[in-house]
């Protein structure tokens, strides 16, 4: 049998995922006695076997700790969670874990416009305009879009036909065609922050449609597609259907009580194979970031 003594540390590498520590181990039994053999050794993944998941570690100790080495890619993640959770900090986090990584990057910006995701990026010490610069980092700012339909409708269009006319699905998918085809710089990342305003805008079963659709881009780019989706917010049966479609889901609660965020509890509800839920994490706003708790809610 394969002792694999580092499993967070399983890299993809094109088509090839490689296992730095796999270490064989044979045992036999001699007067009561075990003799382990133990050697180390270097494997390629054949292309065809489909039994060890490609991870991409997400930087960040706790996450990786319970994810089993970090992301399956290609996989699409939802990050779920009432308004003012902290995921799109998590989220800026994770991004500037993988672009010092050396993965290529997507961003959406439908919450923000991505001048505010730029500067969110520059507190943690990325330099956005040279990584822009290097076509390794991308922005499709559909909140600025948004900005500029108003301003150039009002007084004639009513606020609710420019958001129809701003959030198209179909748009996100043109957006991503082209990075999605791109050659890669390393391993692509696509993240939406966030999906609630097309779901505000559609009803169930196109929620159905667009899900799947974003995952099957997902595999096309051989990516961690991330997509935040605020939960309390857009119907039950939304955050129900996105939650059993995504390949992992991650929530985010913050402390009850609270209204100016401080902290909260972060739990993986499902990840790749693993279907089966992680205890929560305390974690706490800092201006260093999130800080996360290293044991266990009891």
């Amino acid at each position: 049998m394969w002792d694999v003594a580092d499993s967070s540390q399983l890299v993809d590498v094109g088509s090839e995922c490689h296992f730095p520590t796999l270490v064989p181990v044979t045992s036999h039994l001699s007067n009561h006695c075990t003799t382990r053999l133990v050697r180390r050794a270097f494997l390629k993944r054949a292309a065809d076997d489909h039994r060890v998941e490609a991870l991409q570690p997400t930087g960040i100790p706790i996450l990786d700790k319970v994810t089993g080495g970090g992301f399956p890619r290609p996989s699409a993640i939802a990050l779920l969670g009432p308004i003012g959770s902290g995921k799109s900090m998590l989220v800026r986090e994770l991004v500037t874990n993988f672009i010092r990584q050396g993965c290529s990057l997507l961003y959406y910006c439908i919450d923000d416009p991505a001048d505010i995701v730029k500067l969110g990026l520059e507190d943690h010490h990325i330099a956005v305009d040279k990584i822009e610069s290097e076509g390794r980092l991308e922005f499709v700012d559909m909140f600025s879009l948004g900005a500029q339909k108003l301003a150039e409708s009002l007084p004639k269009m009513d606020p609710s036909e420019i958001l129809d006319e701003t959030l198209k699905f179909q748009d996100l998918l043109s957006y991503g065609r082209a990075f999605a085809l791109k050659p890669g710089l390393g391993p692509k990342i696509i993240v939406m922050d966030s999906i609630t305003p097309f779901f505000l805008l559609t009803e169930a079963r196109k929620v159905f449609q667009y899900v799947q659709v974003m995952r099957f881009a997902t595999r096309i780019a051989r990516a961690v597609t991330i997509a935040i989706l605020h939960t309390e917010v857009v119907d039950e049966s939304l955050e129900n259907a996105t939650a059993n479609l995504a390949d992992g889901v991650i929530e985010m609660r913050k402390r009850s009580g609270e209204i100016l965020l401080k902290g909260g509890t972060m739990k993986v509800l499902r990840i790749g194979r693993n279907p089966v839920a992680s205890r929560g994490y305390f974690y706490q706003i800092t201006q260093q970031g999130i800080v996360f708790s290293n044991t266990p809610v009891i």
